[in-house]
């Protein structure tokens, strides 16, 4: 008999958080603001779009969200089953994007973190896709022609942002947004767990 063992699993975590509806507006004049102070913002794998300071966290207004952030990265260590009486997660940066039309991020990934992940505040029709990348190098050098695309034969993930939604993954895992074909902006916070 025939048995199937998976190894080396890539996990990409979802979460639809409760209340975003009223979080949303608040982080949007949070995040504005943040731009009309320091409208140049800096630059790292943003094409176009703007890119704030890595210290958005330490904006009252970011409590509601981290602590939903807090509580899925607890949520991760348990699945995952970290030692948490030898190491802790901890936040190690955040920042926002706002991305105006043809606003991309290209491909790349977050040293010196453990987990990274990205929350959506305005995310119009059209806005570009995230997107994740096998992990597997030369996993797609011969690939046979296949009746459908599966976990095991995709060579990249795509995800439809939506305003609301959190997503978390290894920083380890190489990733880029598509340039939004919206006239509206699309804007997101984006974070890095370290330990401690």
């Amino acid at each position: 008999m025939l048995t199937r063992r998976d190894a080396f699993p890539t996990p990409i975590w979802q979460r639809d958080v409760e209340d975003s509806e009223s979080l949303n507006p608040i982080l949007l004049k949070t995040i504005l603001t943040a731009k009309s102070n320091d409208p140049v913002g800096i630059k790292i794998s943003n094409v176009l779009g703007w890119h704030s300071a890595k210290t958005l966290h330490q904006q009252p207004t970011l409590k509601p969200l981290l602590e939903v952030i807090g509580q899925s990265v607890l949520a991760i260590t348990q699945e995952q089953a970290w030692n948490l009486n030898k190491v802790r997660p901890a936040l190690n940066a955040c920042w926002a994007m706002v991305s105006q039309k043809y606003a991309y991020s290209s491909l790349h990934n977050h040293p010196n973190a453990i987990l990274s992940g990205v929350y959506y505040v305005q995310t119009p029709e059209n806005c570009g896709d995230l997107y994740f990348h096998d992990p597997r190098d030369g996993s797609q050098i011969l690939m046979p022609p296949l009746l459908k695309q599966t976990a095991w034969t995709m060579g990249k993930l795509r995800t439809v942002p939506q305003a609301g939604r959190l997503i978390l993954f290894p920083s380890w895992l190489w990733h880029a947004v598509e340039p939004n074909l919206s006239d509206e902006l699309r804007i997101s916070v984006s974070f890095n767990i370290g330990v401690a």
